[in-house]
């Protein structure tokens, strides 16, 4: 089982493909990270020793393979049967629907107060509409839901969910589809990588409902990225992410050989549909070296 992300002898390897630079896009204008923006590969003060070589060879050979050309990205990978995990830069970038995750988080860890004054018939239903498909409105509700009616109060509320596990490149400052002067919606690749990995701990997580959460995930039915070019019998639960110039994914490959959490972010893209390539074709180099 997965040890508590606090216990593992973790990877930090930080790589700023290319400059962060600010976008405007459909849904966001990209905002400097609170992060330093300026280390590169392998040399961040606060990365620790890299502790295995098989995931820092992965790493290495993918570092080449990212685009230079379109976008900035980034990576994440837990290797969960190996209990390693790394990446190539880790800032904070535009979440586009990844903020969904968190979303989920923190209604469930507030399910019986929430589920009391709009019904759980209601909030499950949204639930569901907003990590299968993805459903903008049913993420608003949700929100609003969390704040007692009130959408601002429902936003501090995931906010006070992501500060409280640790989340700390993520924050939600917009309702989605709302317009993006008064803030936006960011997370990042490790980040998401850590959420992921306690739904895939289920009873032992620190979520009691995270089994709820793993379950949705499995009826993802937006598959055009991480599971795009997998072997038909592998299992995937994930969630993706889009803008005007935005492709993110984020999953678990569970019940094979070796199990993973697969994390990319990308922005600023020239080219969506190459970067759904990109992501697609990347993550089976990925279930192909492990599996």
């Amino acid at each position: 089982m997965y040890l508590k992300r606090a216990l593992l002898p973790l990877i930090s390897v930080c790589f700023l493909l290319s400059s962060v630079c600010s976008a405007s896009e459909g849904e966001g204008m990209l905002s400097p990270s609170s992060e330093s923006t300026d280390s590169v590969f392998g040399s961040s003060s606060s990365a620790e020793p890299v502790t295995d070589e098989k995931l820092q060879s992965l790493l290495d050979q993918l570092q080449v393979k990212l685009p230079t050309g379109n976008g900035n990205w980034s990576l994440y990978i837990c290797d969960l049967f190996n209990e390693s995990e790394g990446g190539l830069n880790t800032d904070s970038m535009q979440a586009a629907s990844l903020i969904k995750l968190y979303i989920m988080g923190a209604v469930y860890e507030n399910y019986d107060s929430v589920i009391r004054q709009y019904s759980k018939e209601s909030v499950d239903s949204s639930l569901y509409s907003m990590i299968t498909v993805s459903d903008n409105d049913a993420a608003n509700t949700l929100v609003s839901y969390l704040g007692g009616g009130n959408s601002t109060a429902g936003m501090q509320a995931v906010n006070s969910f992501c500060q409280a596990h640790d989340y700390t490149k993520t924050s939600m400052g917009r309702l989605l589809l709302a317009d993006n002067t008064q803030g936006d919606n960011y997370t990042s690749t490790d980040d998401c990588a850590h959420f992921l990995q306690e739904i895939y701990e289920e009873e032992d997580s620190d979520y009691p409902h995270a089994s709820d959460m793993y379950t949705l995930l499995k009826a993802q039915t937006r598959r055009n990225k991480i599971p795009a070019q997998l072997p038909q019998d592998v299992k995937t639960a994930n969630k993706t992410g889009e803008l005007s110039n935005v492709e993110n994914d984020a999953g678990i490959i569970y019940d094979s050989e070796n199990d993973l959490v697969i994390v990319f972010m990308s922005q600023n893209l020239s080219d969506t549909s190459a970067a759904q390539n990109t992501i697609a074709s990347l993550s089976r180099e990925i279930y192909d070296y492990y599996n």
